[in-house]
């Protein structure tokens, strides 16, 4: 029996607004005063998927393909401006490893905001703050402002955040990395068991060997359409020819 489906997009179109240049009139017009006008951009144009439980799907493209646009819809941070997209469960979205964590804040509440995002009560968030601190190794840490931090502190939290909060979709918008390979090899051991418990996931890579490592599917994305979603040696070859 096939598994249900967490995410639908059906025939989902995304418009950002953007300025570029009006043409020129023969009104003798500087080209430094050359007028804008505004215009919608289809960051996403027409699309359809359905992401079973389970899955864990690469999505692939090249820079302004409409990747990010894609995870922050399934997110909610944007809505589609025409189609339906369903969501079937709780969502905890990463957006690469420059994630915005505030610099006024603590690691405890790091993880208060993350947990809020998937409807986890503030006291259940209290009960894995110490399995989060303890997996980023931030125990000695954990009175210090985020801004004080170092950078591989910071992504430490990234990733105990992303790791240890449970959730049913997982949305990775690139991995952040660590030179620590102690630690990466934890990060990986982690990844492989929320798989193994049949978590769904989107990872956004430029990384092959990662997208191999984790998904057998991928999504492949070029000018906000979906132009093939197939096993991820095939969509990884198709890549190489856009």
């Amino acid at each position: 029996m096939s598994n249900k489906n967490l995410i639908r997009l059906n025939k989902v179109t995304k418009y950002f607004d953007v300025h570029v240049r009006a043409p020129k009139k023969d009104s003798g017009q500087m080209d430094g005063f050359q007028s804008m006008k505004k215009v919608k951009y289809p960051a996403l144009s027409n699309v359809s998927l359905d992401i079973e439980q389970g899955d864990w799907i690469g999505i692939i493209g090249k820079n302004g393909s409409g990747k990010s646009t894609l995870m922050k819809m399934i997110a909610g941070v944007h809505e589609p401006d025409k189609g339906e997209l369903e969501i079937d469960g709780s969502v905890l979205p990463f957006f690469g490893p420059d994630e915005v964590l505030h610099p006024e804040g603590r690691a405890e509440d790091a993880v208060m905001v993350k947990a809020m995002q998937v409807g986890l009560p503030r006291a259940e968030a209290q009960k894995i703050y110490q399995n989060i601190i303890r997996f980023s190794e931030l125990e000695d840490f954990t009175s210090q402002k985020i801004k004080f931090l170092s950078s591989g502190m910071k992504t430490r939290l990234l990733l105990g955040l992303m790791l240890n909060i449970n959730a049913d979709i997982y949305l990775f918008d690139e991995i952040p990395s660590t030179t620590d390979l102690v630690f990466q090899e934890k990060v990986i051991n982690r990844l492989h068991k929320l798989r193994k418990m049949g978590k769904t996931a989107l990872l956004v890579s430029h990384n092959m060997d990662e997208v191999r490592e984790y998904c057998k599917k991928c999504i492949l994305l070029h000018e906000g359409q979906v132009i093939a979603y197939d096993d991820t040696d095939t969509i990884l070859r198709m890549y190489t020819q856009i």
